[in-house]
């Protein structure tokens, strides 16, 4: 059985908000050859309320991991700070596995995870951290103008 990414420790009073999918999200969802499903997904909210893939740092707000699918409409938890275990290169931009002690970032392509922070310091959207191999401690928040 391969990893898939999952909430670990997470509190919806005060580790993310509830919000509804703007699309539906399932194993074809994704780039091409990509599932959306059991991967860690940078989100943000569009303008009527609904959440999506985020397209721009200035856009995020959270993640998500969706371990089943879900049709349009359909509530779900973004988390803003939690932990998040099983993560595995598939969710990061490239494939490359993180490492423990590595800072996790925004990569606006297909709104995945990488290790590289922005090449502009002052834009960009903090993820949080890797405290093992397979384990990101979230902490979202946005950089600089990004605010």
């Amino acid at each position: 059985m391969f990893p898939i990414s999952r909430y670990d420790k997470y509190d919806p009073r005060v580790g993310g908000f509830r919000a509804k999918l703007n699309a539906a999200w399932n194993s074809t969802s994704g780039p091409t050859g990509v599932t959306d499903l059991n991967r860690v997904l940078v989100v943000g909210i569009n303008g009527s309320g609904r959440v999506v893939k985020a397209a721009a740092a200035v856009d995020c707000v959270g993640v998500i991991v969706l371990t089943g699918p879900k049709e349009a409409g359909d509530p779900v938890d973004v988390m803003t700070a939690g932990e998040i275990v099983e993560i595995d290169g598939d969710d990061f931009q490239g494939g490359a596995a993180p490492t423990a002690g590595q800072k996790v970032y925004y990569d606006a392509t297909a709104s995945r995870l990488t290790t590289t922070a922005p090449a502009d310091a002052t834009v960009g959207f903090y993820v949080g951290h890797m405290v093992e191999a397979t384990r990101l401690v979230v902490r979202c928040q946005k950089i600089g103008d990004a605010a």
